[in-house]
């Protein structure tokens, strides 16, 4: 008897202990629950997404009084919270609304339906479509793949088209992961910089998917003179748990390489850092997502 007594001790040890944040987002408009957004402590690796019903649980263990919670999501104004006032082991209860970005969105909108465009597309890719090999990425990171434009004039994204393979091994615990797409501008340094859209794209490829292409004919998404960064983030299905940290996420984006560096990471909305990593098979060169890049350019 005494052993499953000292599992009941040691239980309600562990949650007199426990030090955790939950509750839900949701927009502060409409009250609809939003799904996916970013939770992450400013410049840790510590962070969790809302599940499809808006919910979150956020573990503050490994936390200080000194840290920042941001609250994010694309289309949304983000959201900071002090960490100061949860400093006892406790279960505590916060809920967002987040205000959507509709000036913003409705300027662009407004600003793309006097542009006309060319008929004629021009494809990019990020790299050597015949070297591809699949790669897991963690929950919770992001990449931003460079897209550069050798033309240097202003178009639009038409078309986006991802490859995937099924990462699944024996020797490793193997969660399905969703991706999320975001594009962002150049800045002055050539890291991502602006958003170029506020709509939140998730896409939730099967297990066997091989070939993903997305259409953005009616989306406005520009194309500047410098070029764009595709950010793909990998996200967390609401309905899984992780067991283990060491893991795989499958389907994997197929990956290729380049020359010069052309990929960009970090780990929810922190900042981004310059992947100057060489990749693992080619000594000499850089391992990118592989991703094609379907572009119009406007009339003069």
């Amino acid at each position: 008897m005494k052993y499953p007594l000292l599992s009941i001790l040691l239980l309600l040890q562990l949650s007199i202990h426990s030090q955790t944040l939950k509750g839900r987002v949701l927009d502060s408009i409409t009250d609809e629950k939003l799904a996916y957004v970013n939770l992450v402590i400013k410049d840790k690796k510590i962070g969790v997404y809302s599940n499809e019903n808006g919910d979150y649980n956020l573990d503050l263990t490994k936390t200080t009084t000194k840290d920042t919670l941001v609250v994010s999501l694309i289309g949304y104004e983000s959201k900071k919270i002090s960490l100061s006032r949860f400093i006892k082991p406790n279960e505590y209860t916060l809920n967002f609304q987040l205000v959507p970005k509709v000036e913003s969105l409705d300027e662009i909108l407004i600003v793309s339906k006097i542009k006309t465009y060319s008929n004629n597309k021009t494809q990019f890719s990020s790299g050597n479509r015949k070297q591809v090999f699949p790669v897991s990425v963690p929950f919770g990171y992001e990449t931003a793949i460079l897209i550069d434009n050798p033309k240097h004039k202003k178009g639009k994204l038409v078309e986006l088209h991802l490859k995937y393979k099924d990462s699944n091994n024996d020797n490793y615990e193997t969660y399905q992961t969703y991706y999320r797409l975001a594009f962002y501008n150049i800045d002055d340094l050539g890291f991502p910089g602006e958003l170029l859209h506020f709509e939140n794209i998730i896409i939730k490829p099967k297990k066997d998917s091989k070939n993903y292409k997305l259409s953005f004919e009616d989306k406005s998404i520009p194309f500047t003179e410098k070029g764009i960064f595709v950010g793909i983030a990998t996200v967390q299905p609401g309905y899984i748990e992780i067991k283990n940290a060491m893991y795989l996420t499958t389907p994997s984006l197929l990956h290729t390489h380049t020359k010069n560096i052309q990929k960009y990471t970090r780990f929810r909305s922190n900042d981004w850092s310059k992947n100057s990593r060489k990749s693992v098979f080619k000594k000499k060169l850089y391992a990118v997502p592989f991703i094609k890049a379907t572009v119009v350019y406007e009339k003069t």
